[in-house]
């Protein structure tokens, strides 16, 4: 586990000549570097992977097909990057560092390239840390990439995690890609999530695309695109409009959404409220009952409305 502590020391302190404050800066930014070293090898890539998994649970539910992609892909990608790395003859590592101090901003950078040869084919890694500092915000970026090449099957895998301070929000996105590229045709896996947090409230948004590549020669240009599965998923806290507070739910393949408030369960269609409970009872502009329907108790009796082969039933049931 590691903490980033992203608070600049006080170097406007009177008691700090010129000298120590660029020292005190110096330092904090060294400190913070050698974090976001062993983060991006190690934090960043167990939260991608718990977050990938969350995301594939959900869409598992809606379309199977899309497995494939976390099934023989992986598991070949896994076994060639072995292959390479345990036979290579030629190895090339790169690192590079520097700060750059202006007027208007600081920027630091961490660079990072290996690469692997060998009969198998090229495993390469690049690494890199961007952190940016102005008067009105701090960024943070951390990018990691994989790929493994053969003649005639190549894989990639992306990793980006930005973190933005600013003074009116805070926003955090990580995402993944994963290609996977076999003789003719190509699959594109694409995870991302994001969470902006405001004055006014909370969005958390989960997306996810995969699409599918291939040539053919028979088309013009030699090339088809086709989409095999989008989407989108967000969760909003705090003011969802004007003057409405509360909890909000949706899917960009749906357009119905869920409302949470102080005083009721509301659900919409587009921009239609067609339900909500409040109190103890529903509304719903319409209604559809698929076996029957009871009014009353148990205790006191009630009316059962039922359907029958001869239309509809009415009955009374005394109660206990």
């Amino acid at each position: 586990m590691y903490d980033l502590n992203l608070s600049v020391p006080n170097i406007t302190s009177v008691k700090y000549s010129t000298d120590n404050r660029f020292l005190l800066l110096k330092n904090y930014l060294y400190e913070l570097n050698e974090a976001l070293s062993h983060a991006l090898d190690v934090k960043s890539q167990n939260e991608l992977s718990a977050l990938e998994e969350k995301i594939e649970t959900t869409r598992k539910s809606q379309q199977e097909n899309v497995t494939i992609l976390n099934g023989a892909s992986r598991e070949r990608f896994n076994q060639l990057k072995e292959k390479i790395l345990s036979t290579a003859e030629d190895i090339e590592k790169d690192y590079n560092s520097r700060i750059e101090q202006s007027k208007t901003e600081i920027l630091q950078s961490v660079t990072g390239d290996f690469v692997g040869k060998s009969e198998f084919g090229e495993y390469s890694a690049q690494t890199e840390t961007k952190i940016q500092q102005n008067f009105s915000d701090i960024k943070l970026v951390s990018e990691n990439t994989e790929t493994v090449s053969q003649d005639l099957e190549g894989y990639k895998k992306s990793a980006k995690a930005e973190l933005t301070l600013q003074a009116e929000a805070i926003s955090t996105q990580i995402e993944n890609l994963y290609v996977t590229k076999e003789d003719s045709q190509s699959l594109e896996n694409r995870v991302n999530a994001q969470i902006t947090a405001s004055a006014d409230n909370i969005t958390e948004q989960f997306s996810e695309s995969v699409t599918k590549v291939s040539d053919d020669l028979s088309t013009l240009g030699g090339e088809v695109s086709e989409l095999v599965s989008s989407l989108d998923v967000y969760i909003r806290r705090g003011e969802l409009e004007e003057g409405v507070y509360g909890i909000e739910i949706g899917r960009s393949d749906s357009n119905v959404k869920a409302r949470f408030t102080n005083d009721k369960l509301s659900f919409y269609q587009g921009v239609a409220e067609v339900a909500y409970i409040s109190g103890s009872a529903l509304y719903i502009t319409n209604a559809e009952i698929i076996d029957y329907l009871k009014i009353g108790n148990s205790n006191d009796g009630y009316f059962l409305f039922d359907t029958t082969r001869n239309g509809l039933e009415v009955r009374w049931i005394d109660g206990d």
